[in-house]
């Protein structure tokens, strides 16, 4: 029995879905399978079962839940109390794409400066927004860099999901969403404009991945405006593209959407906020470790 297995095993069965459990643990849905039969043939029980097309999990699989949970988290504990004892000091970062548009690979690169030569590893794992959060939580990563994105409107935020209490959460760079047009489109030309007067407009959007698709789908309800959503996917340089080709007009954070392409960036009345934000255990900036050192060299570095 490994580690990862476990890993899986608690994936499938906090989300009761292969599909999902493969697309955040980034692996195939058949190397997960075969993982989950080799985990089943060991224990010599079936942990999973199917009524009427719905996974579930059976008696066994509900018993083992909690053994493989709490066996994962002593892992992680041990693993990480004994990291000290290593030469090589190392950091795991969860994070949004984007860290060299939002400024932060150079505080990252400065810190790394002060260690000598192979004597720092750090590991960036790249993800959306509220999966590198999740992963935070779980234990998978000691800091991460996500994006909050907020709805001042509705006093809603993307991470309203998540009990961040024992955490401390900094906001490092702030920014907020445009409309991002066609350089030959009527509203080029403007400073300004309202979430109303794109009501009959062909919008293309980050797809429901990533945390702004539903704040946009929300906001435009808020005012009670149906939109035409014609095109969704996860690659901003896709969006970009089809923007300057004309195909219809994008949402995009200002930093993210500084850009060569022939495009216009359109300030929005009541804008969507985004803010590049730091989060990491209390308890690891509380007993002063690399991490917390880590942590508060790149809040000094940006906030200063």
């Amino acid at each position: 029995m490994h580690t990862d297995q476990l890993e899986y095993f608690i994936a499938i069965a906090e989300s009761l879905s292969f599909t999902e459990a493969s697309y955040s643990l980034m692996i195939s849905q058949s190397s997960l399978s075969k993982q989950i039969t080799k985990l089943e043939d060991e224990l010599n029980v079936k942990l999973f079962s199917r009524e009427k097309r719905q996974l579930q999990l059976t008696p066994a699989g509900h018993d083992f839940l909690v053994y493989a949970q709490n066996a994962l988290k002593n892992y992680r504990t041990i693993k990480s109390e004994l990291s000290r004892y290593s030469a090589e000091k190392s950091i795991t970062i969860g994070s949004v794409d984007h860290l060299g548009k939002v400024g932060l690979t150079e505080p990252i690169a400065s810190f790394m400066d002060q260690f000598p030569e192979d004597n720092l590893h750090i590991n960036i794992q790249k993800g959306y927004a509220q999966q590198v959060v999740s992963w935070l939580l779980e234990g998978k990563t000691d800091i991460c860099f996500t994006a909050k994105i907020e709805d001042r409107e509705q006093h809603v935020s993307n991470l309203s999901v998540f009990d961040l209490t024992d955490y401390y959460c900094r906001d490092l760079v702030s920014d907020e969403y445009f409309a991002i047009v066609p350089s030959n489109h009527p509203l080029a030309g403007r400073s300004c404009i309202d979430w109303a007067e794109l009501k009959e407009e062909r919008l293309l959007i980050l797809d429901k991945q990533n945390s702004v698709n539903s704040l946009i789908r929300n906001r435009f309800s808020y005012y009670h405006i149906v939109p035409h959503i014609a095109f969704e996917c996860n690659q901003t340089d896709a969006l970009l593209k089809m923007v300057e080709d004309g195909y219809g007009i994008t949402f995009l954070s200002g930093l993210v959407a500084t850009t060569t392409y022939d495009v216009r960036k359109i300030k929005m009345n009541q804008p969507l906020s985004r803010y590049t934000t730091m989060i990491v255990k209390n308890s690891q900036m509380q007993k002063k470790s690399l991490v917390s050192q880590f942590a508060s060299y790149v809040e000094a570095f940006c906030i200063h």
